[in-house]
């Protein structure tokens, strides 16, 4: 893969964590992991134990390069977040995306949150968790796939928030994941803009381009 194809932002000699059976059979492959620092953990379901040499047969080392030569699927994860994990779903050809839960380090982990809250420009916590449509926490490697995009961001009456996707009707029941706020706003920037609704609120939009109305509230 030249560097003028290659589809990641991190450097693509940079040594990820992958498991040793995805070498020999890529099918295998269960989950992926971008952690806070930007490094990729590829699974075939397992994770690390307390045990060091049970990780050193069951895991190696490759650069990022290779991990995708072997793992192409990895390439439609350009735009995911650090410090979040996605799931893949080999019938449908489609990742799940979840936040990462907090490490066994608990300094470390409050340093990696004391530093993400720094960072934050917005209204509200990036650490606060929202529910999106489903469909909003997939991300297909079909290049034929619809745009995924937030026709509707609610502020419900407690406070907590729901993002609603195009493909989803309007009169009817849909599934949600839970994502962090900050990851939710790096996928779909233009949520920010409405991150002031009080509670009771509702913003929609009739197409992707168009600016956000309030609805209600």
């Amino acid at each position: 893969m030249s560097s003028e194809n290659w589809p990641l932002s991190q450097d693509p000699e940079s040594p990820v964590i992958i498991s040793r059976s995805l070498v020999d059979d890529p099918s295998n492959l269960a989950f992926v992991v971008l952690d806070d620092d930007g490094d990729w953990f590829i699974s075939d379901g397992n994770e690390f134990s307390e045990d060091m040499e049970e990780n050193k047969d069951a895991f190696g080392a490759l650069p990022l390069r290779e991990a995708v030569e072997l793992i192409p699927e990895i390439a439609a994860l350009a735009g995911l977040p650090t410090g979040m994990a996605a799931d893949w779903d080999p019938e449908r050809r489609t990742w799940l995306l979840s936040s990462v839960a907090d490490s066994d380090d608990d300094e470390e982990d409050l340093l990696v949150r004391a530093a993400r809250l720094a960072a934050w420009t917005h209204p509200g916590s990036p650490l606060e968790e929202v529910q999106v449509s489903t469909e909003l926490a997939e991300i297909s490697t079909d290049p034929a796939a619809p745009v995924r995009a937030v026709r509707q961001v609610v502020r419900e009456a407690d406070g907590s928030w729901l993002l609603v996707g195009f493909q989803v009707p309007e009169s009817e029941d849909f599934e949600v994941e839970a994502l962090e706020m900050e990851h939710a706003v790096t996928l779909y920037p233009d949520v920010a803009l409405v991150l002031s609704a009080a509670p009771g609120q509702v913003y929609d939009r009739p197409s992707a381009d168009a600016p956000w109305e309030l609805v209600e509230g």
